[in-house]
């Protein structure tokens, strides 16, 4: 591919790629910066040392005295010899005049003439050479000059005395110093040696070249790869022995040769590689230039003759033209076969060379002039001699024709090739560019114009980029020069070329890679066309399918070329050249096919075919044979089918030959057709039962393929792709079968089941996904805040980092994150990435404040140098807490309680001021460890160790929400289980309580004998032994149940329900009678303990003799269970009233003794089971001190009986408690918002210096007034409010927020624009919407929480100044406000309270009218402006503005969280100042500080705009709209501004880019204003100081037009100060300078003083206007008979006619002034009427200027006079307009301080 269709490719690249188009149009810019610098310099190198231009400057012609052929001329001192060669026929001697003639050169007028100079006394005749003259003609009769030269200090005369031009006899002279020549000999042949024809060496390539493979070259400096082989000479660029494509090839003449059969040889010469290759069994070499910058390869055969290379590594030039190093070729047309270099010529400007070619049979010289600057060479002259001069003037001759003349025409040039002698005489010169030379100039010069050239060169190459970067880098290597202050804009430019350069590299890149492949590919359907066209050989082919088969070749190449040409930087006129051959061959080939077939034995093997198809299809048994068949036949259809087809579109000039073929062909297809039915009822006649065998086996496979899918399906991508291959199967097996209907009904079954069953089991994963996220984002979520809680704690930084780094909280947040994120959920796990890298740069913004503005701990924060407050750490939660007799919701922090009403919290009032669910008054929380372990002793769920503690303490381990300490509660449980352990293996079943037992005697003595009561023996038996054999319970808990249904209904049908302790009672018999049922022996337990106490009443009734009575009573009541236990517990309970209490527990046991007697067989069990637990840590009621011993008293079954109390009521209703109160405390918060009233500055925040010295100690000031301070000298009067004005984007919230977070405040933030300007009430109910009611409850909140409150009403010029004013009396020693809470009124009083309320709102309201404050409101608070500077605060506040922009650049947001000097210091060094980057605490390395630095330049170029912006805004925003003379500016300056530019700030960009980024963020701002955005930017850009011509004007105009405006609106309020202030100008302007002449200066003071006399009446004219516009005429009146006094004064003084003329026109002037005044006062453009007057006026004074200027007596008067025309004049200009000067500012802001 040529360099002019690579170029054209990259031009494409380059439009299609927008990111390197922006570069590449920077670097054009660049480019042509920096070829201006480049043209000035060059300029001043001409003007400092001139430059001589190669051209002609005359023509002469020389007679010589014979008919001749000249052939040569030189220089020799002042003198030209010319030599030339005559033939005379009967001449006996040749003489010295036959061959040479002496001229001088002489210029006449800018005519030459050579002038003949006589050879006596000359170096030619001297006697030696005219001897050895005579002896070379008379020994060489046909001797010829061929060549006269100067080298080495010698004058060369070469004579040819042989045939062969190499036969010379050459005379030598030497050139002495003076100048004198003196002859030496003629055996000067080796001295007249041409030079080498190359300056340097070629270099052999053998076989150590050599490398291997399918395609195998020879490796030249492993950059080339060439070879001879496979019929080409191929050039490659890359070492693929495996492709033997290239970048260039060229036919060989011996396409059988080796690779070593080949001469090569190389040269590397720069980025040039030189090639000289001689193919096998050829005699002619081949000439080859490589570049490296372009990846191109070049033939130049005439670099075989000479070649050399050009200065500065600039390439080579050889005869006829040049190589640059950048690829560029240049040749010329002419003739220069045979030439070889002769000499090269330097001028002594280094500027110019001339290269001398010379061809020695004809004697011709081409000079070749090369210009190191522009690189150029010019056209080559073309002559027969030359002679250069000292001064560079040359003659040059050519001869007409070979014919003998006596005349020779000559030329004379002017060149720059002066000699060194010539040049030094010029005088030295001192100036910056003499000092550097001329040479050294040019040098440079030249290698910026090829930056420049380079720059300019549309090439997409990475090697051409980094060319450029090398070549701009050599600049300030080479020349020390750059590096000097009056080069400092190219050095400027220079690197910003090397710097874009860089950045575009990537680009290029990817546009090369692009065309690269584009290349590839054309390469392969090139290769791919060159193999089907050489397969092509219709003479050899016998067979239809041979031409078939070429022709659909042909076809498919076509159609991949069509492929092929929409890929992107393709060739398409290479692939037009490609389609156009292929079309050709087609032709060709469809012609050849015609004739083929029109042959008798062209379809011959079709028949044969068929023939053999129908014996295959009789032999077929089977569905595979059949399908080979159809295989065959449909292979043979389409055959059939492209002929058909070839014989409907080839050319056939015979009607009867397409006929005969088509005919034939028909019928075979229809034998073939027929053919293909018998195949196919065959086929499925033998495939119905295959088919279905085969169709059960698939099917049944498919069914396992669908169990394997679902199981690997373990994600909802896998799902989709395992659907996808399923159902991709499915439709094969349908496709399969398609044949059989009978089976699609089951394939569309089972296809709609997979998606089903797929869908199903996706959603289910999907839903399991993100439960699982959901639950990990909640963990991590919680996690963060305890994060957040203990990060609060730290006091140093290293302790911070270190826990960032190292702790496991951290670390499995991060590992959260991946999960996140393997769950496909990176929307969560960038939520918490953010949240976890914004905690910790709050973290450690906090420390840092805790460092520097905390004290006390933490506890006392330091508001400005004089205020401390007290912080508030208790964080606002919502709370439920027991006030008497309600429980009642607190916000914690606050002084809000609020009642609760709820029935079932109040009847769960036991359990309010319980804290543990393991343990209340009556229960130890060790007893209910203890209890659990022996209950999953019993139920084997766990084994006791040998070491019993280790087992309570593994098993208390995760109940945590118990309560137990380690160390205390398990080693008290530890004791305690050990006796209960201990006691019950001995106690059995006396383990159940005995009231339980007692009422299951009495219950079964009752039922045992009724027929259900008979089954539950052998039912009981039955199920211990499930139990103990397959551990299954079922059947005695369903026994245990009916026992139970059936005692509780005997206990309430003898009335004792009253006597059970509680419910768990009755569970406790029911299980206790079955328990004794499973016995194989039914036996009762009973304690010794009731024994003894039935007893002790036995004895005790007959020592008392009645007992017989006590049994005469109980027989009475015998069938009458209820009443017998009524009875004997009254004697139990009398027997032990007077004594210990410890046996009443075993009273009901004792009753059941009594009552049954003997009825029920037992027996007494003598365990103890009354315990004593000593040596207990715990600490609880029932545990009692005794001679210093802590000791527990318990009984085994009462143990029992309380632990189940507790267990199965306690604590579920202690649960139902927390459930029902936690649900409340969710319920409230959600009702609340709690979070929303937390302040949470913004990650981006950052406490600057201007926070530190301005903005906290005014906001301390005030708060210290509200809310108090820490100390003695705390104010009880608190009052105040604190507002902040400022437009949007200052910080206003973020400010207080902040404030808030520090101190511990309740951040309640108002949402004034919520509100809106129909709200003027508190009360919610009288909201107009649910946003408005929203924000007024939360209002009133504020009020109800009373304490540790920051109330924020933002924005509140949104709001009504009636709603404002209800704030008054909170804002005043009163303390109080009128609120509605809950639709009930209140006055709350906040005198004492911690409680502030803050304003902020922006100048501005949302129609951009003036918002104005209450003044009642304005009187009571402090207001400040954030966005205008506080006194001698400009700098803080311009430095804040990169402070708070720090977060929003990528570059710069770390430093956000390092230490605040490094900021300082940092900024310092981009504003140029002296810093040491030693002082810097954090380690950067000179890369980051480098970007750093370059970031704050720009930024501050920023900042310097936005705070110009800012103070307009701010100016703006203070005028009275009565005395604007402009549109108001409403563009803001604020930090969200600058925050938003700061993002998109890189230190890549230019000032150009820096400042368009800017003009278009303002120009996306301008668009969201209500109105003027026009004239905003226009403003915008008088500020930045770049406005146009264009904008002028327009502003201009939109100025006047405004002015315009306001004075027909304000006219009658302004017209009388504008004319009494010019008119006082005018007095000024009257009074004339101290004169000698008396009268003179007398009339000045008359003249002044009149003056003076109209000022004083027009001061009170705004009066008259307001009075009546019908007294100005007066006014004017007044004027005009003031002007007649002056003209009769000036009469008086001068007797002057013309001025007493021209004094009258002025006084009608003015009263035709004051008639149109008075008319169009009213009128909308009072200008139409003053400026035609006013005009006149001036006129008047011009001519009476003139008038006054014809007196030179009167010289004073008319410059005087001439200031009242200029006075006069800019009065006209100024009463069209609304001046300032006559103006009033009226500042809103201002005038709000001046109230407060």
């Amino acid at each position: 591919m040529s360099t002019q269709e690579e170029s054209s490719i990259t031009d494409r690249a380059i439009a299609e790629s927008n990111a390197y188009e922006i570069i590449r149009s920077r670097l054009e810019k660049q480019g042509k910066s920096l070829e201006t610098l480049t043209e000035t310099l060059n300029k001043e190198r001409l003007g400092e040392f001139q430059s001589a231009a190669m051209e002609v400057t005359g023509r002469l012609r020389v007679r010589t005295e014979n008919n001749c052929v000249a052939r040569d001329i030189v220089q020799v001192g002042d003198q030209l010899l010319f030599g030339y060669n005559v033939f005379i026929g009967l001449k006996k001697e040749t003489l010295i005049e036959d061959v040479f003639t002496l001229y001088s050169l002489v210029e006449d007028n800018n005519q030459f003439e050579l002038k003949s100079v006589p050879i006596e006394g000359s170096f030619l005749s001297q006697p030696s050479f005219t001897s050895d003259f005579r002896e070379l003609y008379a020994y060489y009769k046909h001797a010829r000059l061929i060549q006269l030269m100067v080298r080495n200090g010698k004058l060369l005369a070469a004579f040819q005395i042989g045939e062969r031009i190499n036969d010379l006899r050459v005379f030598r002279w030497e050139m002495m110093p003076s100048g004198e020549l003196t002859y030496i000999d003629n055996r000067g042949e080796r001295d007249v040696k041409p030079p080498s024809p190359t300056d340097f060496e070629w270099q052999a390539a053998g076989r150590d070249f050599a490398v291997q493979g399918s395609h195998p070259h020879l490796n030249i400096l492993d950059t080339l790869f060439v070879e001879t082989i496979g019929g080409d000479l191929t050039v490659k660029v890359e070492n693929n022995t495996d492709s033997g494509l290239g970048i260039h090839n060229e036919v060989v003449s011996d396409k059988t040769q080796a690779l070593d059969d080949a001469k090569i040889f190389y040269a590397e010469v720069g980025q040039l590689i030189l090639l000289k290759i001689l193919p096998y069994r050829e005699e002619v070499w081949r000439y080859l230039v490589f570049n490296r910058l372009t990846n191109t390869v070049d033939r130049i055969d005439e670099i075989g003759q000479s070649c050399i290379q050009l200065p500065e590594d600039h390439g080579v030039i050889f005869p006829g033209g040049i190589y640059l190093q950048n690829g560029e070729i240049r040749r010329f047309e002419s003739d220069v076969s045979n030439m070889r270099f002769k000499r090269m010529i330097r001028s002594p400007n280094g500027e110019d060379v001339l290269y001398l070619f010379y061809e020695p049979s004809a004697g011709t010289y081409a000079l070749f002039s090369y210009n190191l600057i522009e690189k150029s060479l010019n056209n080559p002259i073309f002559g027969h001699g030359y002679a250069i001069a000292e001064n560079g003037q040359m003659v040059l001759f050519s001869s007409e024709s070979d014919e003998p003349t006596r005349i020779h025409p000559m030329q004379i040039w002017q060149t720059p090739f002066i000699s060194d002698e010539f040049a030094s005489q010029q005088p030295p010169s001192d100036s910056f560019y003499g000092r550097i030379g001329n040479a050294e100039l040019v040098r440079g010069i030249s290698d910026l114009y090829s930056v420049i050239r380079s720059v300019q060169k549309p090439e997409v190459s990475i090697s051409h980029y980094n060319q450029l970067i090398k070549d701009s880098g050599r600049l300030f290597e080479s020349y020390y020069w750059f590096e000097s202050p009056e080069l400092a804009e190219v050095k400027s430019v220079v690197h910003d070329i090397s710097n874009t350069s860089e950045k575009v590299l990537d680009e290029f890149e990817k546009v090369e890679s692009i065309r690269l492949q584009a290349e590839s590919a054309m390469q392969e359907a090139e290769a791919e066309q060159k193999k089907i066209l050489s397969s092509i050989r219709t003479d050899s082919w016998d067979h239809t399918e041979n031409f078939v088969e070429a022709l659909n070749q042909v076809r498919h190449q076509r159609g991949h070329l069509m492929t092929i040409r929409e890929y992107r930087y393709i060739d398409k006129s290479r692939i037009a050249e490609l389609e156009a051959e292929l079309l050709e061959t087609q032709d060709s080939l469809g012609s050849d096919t015609v004739h083929f077939l029109a042959s008798e034995q062209a379809l011959v093997p079709y028949r044969e075919k068929l023939d053999t198809i129908g014996e295959e299809l009789e032999q077929a048994d089977t569905l595979v044979k059949l399908e080979a068949a159809l295989d065959t036949q449909e292979k043979m259809a389409a055959d059939l089918d492209l002929l058909s087809e070839l014989m409907a579109s080839l050319r056939v000039d015979d009607a009867t030959v397409r006929i005969r073929v088509v005919d034939d062909i028909s019928e075979i297809y229809a034998k073939l057709n027929q053919s293909r039915a018998r195949t196919q009822h065959k086929k499925k006649d033998t495939g119905k039962s295959e088919a279905t065998a085969q169709f059960g086996v698939q099917f049944k496979l498919f069914s396992q393929s669908v169990t394997n899918a679902l199981n690997l399906a373990a994600t909802p991508n896998k799902c989709d792709e395992q659907l996808s291959r399923l159902l991709v199967q499915i439709e094969e097996l349908e496709s399969q079968f398609s044949d059989h209907d009978e089976f699609l009904t089951d394939i569309i079954s089972k296809r709609e089941e997979v998606y089903e069953s797929f869908e199903a089991h996706k959603q289910t994963l999907i839903n399991e996904r993100q439960r699982r996220a959901q639950n990990l984002m909640d963990a991590a979520q919680r996690i963060i805040s305890s994060i957040q809680r203990r990060t609060a704690k730290f006091t140093e930084m290293d302790e911070l980092n270190t826990f960032y780094a190292a702790d496991p909280l951290v670390i499995k947040v991060r590992d959260i994150s991946d999960q996140l994120r393997e769950l496909d959920d990176s929307v969560k796990a960038d939520d918490l990435e953010s949240s976890l890298k914004g905690h910790k740069e709050q973290a450690i913004r906090g420390l840092r404040d805790k460092q520097e503005i905390y004290e006390e701990g933490g506890n006392v924060i330091k508001l400005g140098p004089t205020h401390r407050f007290s912080v508030t750490t208790q964080e606002l939660d919502l709370t439920l807490l027991p006030r008497g007799d309600h429980q009642y919701i607190h916000l914690s922090g606050t002084d809000f309680f609020e009642q609760v009403d709820a029935p079932e919290l109040e009847s769960l009032r036991s359990f309010w001021e319980q804290n543990l669910e393991s343990e209340t008054p009556e229960f130890y929380r060790a007893e209910y460890l203890a209890g659990q372990l022996l209950e999953a002793i019993e139920r084997n769920e766990i084994e006791p160790d040998q070491d019993l503690l280790k087992t309570v303490r593994d098993f208390a381990a995760p109940l945590y929400k118990e309560g137990y300490e380690k160390g205390i509660h398990d080693h008290d449980a530890t004791l305690i289980l050990e006796q209960l352990l201990t006691t019950k293996a001995k106690a059995g079943l006396l383990r159940f309580d005995p009231m339980a037992r007692g009422i299951a005697l009495i219950f079964w003595a009752d039922i045992q004998t009724q027929a259900q009561a008979l089954t539950w023996p052998d039912r009981a038996l039955s199920a211990t032994e499930m139990r103990r054999v397959f551990s299954d319970s079922t059947a005695l808990e369903q026994l245990t149940e009916e026992v139970k249904a059936s005692l509780s209904a005997f206990i309430e049908s003898i009335a004792l329900t009253s006597t059970l302790e509680s419910d768990v009672t009755l569970d406790q018999a029911s299980r206790y009678l079955v328990e004794e049922l499973s016995q194989t022996e039914l036996k009762f337990s009973f304690s010794q303990y009731a024994k003894d106490l039935s007893q002790e009443l036995m004895r005790s009734l007959k020592l008392a003799h009645s007992q017989e009575s006590f049994d005469a009573a109980l027989d009475k009541l015998k069938g009458q269970a209820g009443q017998r236990w009524q009875f004997i517990s009254a004697w139990l309970h009398a027997l032990l009233s007077k004594k210990d209490d410890k046996f009443k527990h075993y009273i009901p046991e004792a009753i059941a003794l009594i009552s049954l007697g003997d009825s029920l067989s037992g027996e007494t069990v003598n365990a103890p089971l009354e315990m004593k637990i000593t040596t207990l840590l715990g600490d609880h009621p029932l545990i009692k001190s005794d001679e210093n011993e802590r000791l527990l008293s318990v009984s085994f079954d009462q143990f029992l009986t309380r632990y189940n109390h507790h267990k199965h009521y306690v604590v579920a209703r202690y649960q139902r408690y927390l459930q029902l109160r936690n649900s409340i405390i969710d319920e409230q918060r959600k009702a609340f918002r709690l979070d929303s009233f937390k302040p949470r500055p913004l990650s981006s925040f950052v406490r600057n210096k201007l926070l530190n010295e301005s903005y906290l100690p005014l906001i301390g000031d005030n708060l210290a007034k509200q809310m108090g301070t820490v100390g003695d000298d705390k104010r009880t009067d608190l009052m105040g409010l604190l507002m902040l004005i400022s437009p949007p984007g200052y910080g206003k919230t973020t400010l207080m927020e902040y404030v808030a977070s520090r101190l511990g405040l309740i951040f309640m933030k108002i949402n004034c624009p919520s509100l809106g300007h129909h709200v003027v009430s508190l009360d919610p109910a009288q909201a107009p919407d649910a946003t408005a009611a929203q924000e007024l409850n939360k209002i009133n909140l504020a009020l109800e929480m009373s304490n540790n409150v920051m109330l924020y009403l933002d924005d509140i010029q949104h709001t009504h100044p009636e709603f404002l004013q209800k704030f008054i009396s909170l804002t005043d020693g009163t303390r109080r406000v009128d609120g509605v809470w809950k639709g009930e009124t209140k006055t709350y009083d906040m005198r004492g309270k911690r409680f502030c309320i803050i304003m902020a709102g922006n100048p501005y309201t949302e129609s951009g009218e003036v918002f104005k404050i209450p003044d009642m409101l304005a009187n009571r608070a402090d207001i400040y402006n954030l966005g205008e500077v506080l006194g001698d605060k400009q700098d803080i506040f311009a430095l804040s503005y990169l402070e708070n922009g720090l977060t929003s650049n990528k570059v710069l947001a770390p430093l956000a969280t390092r230490e605040m000097s490094d900021i300082y210091t940092l900024i310092d060094m981009a504003k140029g100042r002296e810093v040491s980057t030693s002082d810097l605490s954090h380690a950067y390395g000179g890369a980051e500080l480098n970007e750093i630095n370059d970031v704050f330049k720009k930024l501050l170029t920023v900042q310097e705009v936005v705070l110009k912006v800012n103070q307009q805004y701010i100016h703006s925003a203070a005028q009275n709209d009565e005395y604007r003379t402009e549109p108001p500016f409403k563009l803001q300056g604020s930090y969200r501004n600058m925050n938003k530019m700061a993002e998109k700030v890189s230190a890549a960009m230019n000032d150009e880019e820096l400042m368009q980024m800017i003009e278009d963020h303002y120009q996306g701002e301008a668009q969201l204003l209500t109105g003027g955005a026009e004239e905003n930017l226009l403003k915008l850009a008088e500020l930045r100081g770049n406005m146009t011509v264009v904008e002028k004007a327009r502003w201009l105009e939109i100025t006047e037009a405004f002015q315009l405006k306001n004075t027909s609106e304000n006219a009658e309020a302004e017209i009388g100060l504008q004319i009494a202030e010019k008119l006082g100008e005018i007095t000024e302007a009257f009074k004339f300078s101290n004169s000698t002449k008396s009268t003179e200066a007398e009339t000045g003071l008359q003249i002044a003083g009149k003056l003076g006399e109209i000022s004083a009446a027009f001061q009170h004219s705004d009066e008259v206007l307001v009075s009546g516009q019908a007294q100005l005429e007066t006014v004017i009146k007044h004027v005009v008979k003031q002007l007649h006094l002056i003209g009769t004064s000036v009469t008086e003084s001068s007797k002057n006619t013309a001025l007493i003329e021209q004094m009258n026109q002025i006084s009608k002037g003015l009263g035709a002034l004051g008639k149109d005044l008075s008319h169009t006062l009213a009128q909308p453009r009072i200008e139409a009427a003053l400026l035609p007057q006013l005009s006149n006026i001036s006129d008047q004074l011009q001519q009476l200027k003139g008038s006054v200027d014809s007196n030179s007596s009167q010289t004073d008067v008319a410059e005087q006079l001439k200031e009242i025309t200029q006075g006069v004049q800019f009065m006209g200009r100024e009463l069209s307009a609304v001046s300032d000067t006559a103006k009033q500012r009226l500042s809103w802001l201002t005038n709000l301080k001046k109230k407060s």
